[in-house]
């Protein structure tokens, strides 16, 4: 069983793997629409995966991945403990 990823979580592979590319840059490296990237960085920044310093520059917010990381195990940890 395969689950399709989302463009936001095609967007955050292929930003992890170029984190230079801006949403212009990345629309047209993956093919897809300009405004639909520019809203996946913007999901990403409010998720605190991503900063946004200025217009077209998303730094790596470290501290927010390794938090959710950390939310995602925690959660695994619980149904492991139901089972």
């Amino acid at each position: 069983m395969t689950e399709e990823l989302s463009l936001k979580d095609k967007v955050f592979r292929a930003y992890l793997q170029e984190p230079n590319l801006g949403p212009e840059e990345m629309a047209t490296k993956l093919g897809f629409k300009y405004n639909s990237v520019k809203d996946a960085y913007a999901r990403l920044t409010n998720e605190g995966l991503l900063t946004r310093n200025s217009r077209g520059n998303y730094p790596t917010n470290y501290n927010g991945i390794i938090f959710q990381l950390l939310n995602r195990v925690e959660v695994l940890e619980k149904k492991e403990k139901i089972k």
